[in-house]
């Protein structure tokens, strides 16, 4: 394993300990664009949230979530509401977590985390100290479930709608638009029936039983952006890596979105 992998691996880690250990603060905007390695950080913040850290689909919310927007689909189980949701950290997470560190809760989260990593075959252990310095970059900060990527280098939009049922499963929606005419270039359709088993994923790309019709895709006054539709997919296959899914394809799935407000953030340079 390559050692950027290893680095993304244990930041997934950490963060899961940092969000099973902490509550969230009060919510408030985004953060700002992020670079360099708090992207890692963004993402590891994401998998946690999809292996269990925060709540699924219609549970309660926890103090500083809010619903971004819904994708309302039937994948074979009747229509569903897939949830996408924003976090704000708490501004004390850094405290909170420092406390429970030294309890046997926190500590059984540090356990538990490295042997998700001994199983990913990853050669690296979370510390205590690893986990106060990432959450020191974590603090206030607002994860989102939903949110737009401006690339730069080629010159796109990248839409990312990923929902949570009250069942746990999860869908993802990608799609690339051209950053100046807002055109529909690319889309793929991601559906995770159990959202911590990594493998176990239909997949269907554009122009293979997947078709995205985008009613409206536009740039609010405030920079955030607005995006509705609705999409269909048959056949869609399992990943070539699943082995516990019910079956080899996904006979069909449907249905429809609708964002009002999706955070703009910027692609990492490189190097940076």
């Amino acid at each position: 394993m390559t050692d950027f992998n290893t680095r993304i691996y244990k930041a997934c880690g950490l963060a899961m300990v940092a969000l099973a250990l902490a509550g969230c603060g009060k919510a408030g905007d985004a953060e700002p664009a992020s670079t360099g390695k708090q992207a890692v950080v963004d993402e590891a913040a994401t998998d946690a949230a999809a292996a269990g850290a925060l709540p699924d689909g219609d549970a309660p919310l926890k103090e500083g979530q809010a619903v971004q927007g819904t994708i309302s689909a039937d994948v074979g189980n009747g229509s569903q509401d897939f949830r996408s949701l924003s976090t704000k950290v708490a501004d004390d997470i850094g405290e909170q977590v420092d406390d429970k560190l030294g309890t046997g809760e926190g500590q059984r989260a540090l356990d538990d985390a490295n042997r998700k990593l001994e199983k990913m075959g990853v050669d690296a252990r979370v510390s205590d100290t690893d986990v106060r310095d990432i959450v020191g970059g974590m603090a206030g900060k607002t994860f989102h479930d939903a949110s737009v990527m401006q690339v730069d280098i080629i010159k796109s939009l990248q839409v990312s709608l990923k929902g949570t049922a009250s069942d746990g499963a999860q869908l993802d929606l990608a799609m690339t638009f051209d950053d100046t005419s807002l055109t529909l270039t690319s889309s793929n359709f991601t559906y995770r029936p159990k959202a911590n088993a990594m493998f176990d994923f239909y997949e269907a790309k554009d122009k293979e039983g997947f078709a995205v019709t985008v009613e409206r895709f536009e740039r609010n006054a405030d920079g955030t952006y607005a995006i509705a539709g609705s999409f269909t997919a048959k056949d869609v296959p399992a990943s070539a890596m699943a082995k516990k899914l019910p079956s080899a394809s996904l006979p069909s799935a449907s249905g429809r979105f609708d964002y009002a407000s999706l955070p703009l953030k910027q692609m990492p340079k490189f190097g940076k």
